[in-house]
């Protein structure tokens, strides 16, 4: 495990053994207390703010994103065209 962070999908059949080995990797690592956060679906998100479910699916995929982080770039998509963002942080 090359983070701090271990991501399972409580929908996987084998989810099970990627907690155990999970823990066994971070025991192993001299990490001796574990702080679990148990987040949602953004299933219902999605479906409530009418995203684009494949465009959400594609760039969860290629990018492998946290889902609010896709949610919030697919929202704020087009809103930087003609604000003069790329003048502002350009050297030139």
């Amino acid at each position: 495990m090359n983070s701090e962070e271990l991501f399972i999908d409580l929908d996987d059949r084998g989810c099970d053994n990627l907690l155990a080995e999970g823990i066994k990797e971070l025991k192993s690592a001299g990490k001796l207390k574990v702080n679990l956060k148990i987040k949602s679906s953004s299933g219902p998100e999605i479906s409530n703010l009418e995203l684009d479910t494949n465009l959400f699916s594609k760039i969860k995929v290629i990018q492998d994103l946290p889902d609010w982080v896709i949610i919030k770039l697919i929202m704020n998509g087009g809103k930087l065209k003609g604000s003069g963002f790329k003048e502002r942080i350009s050297n030139g």
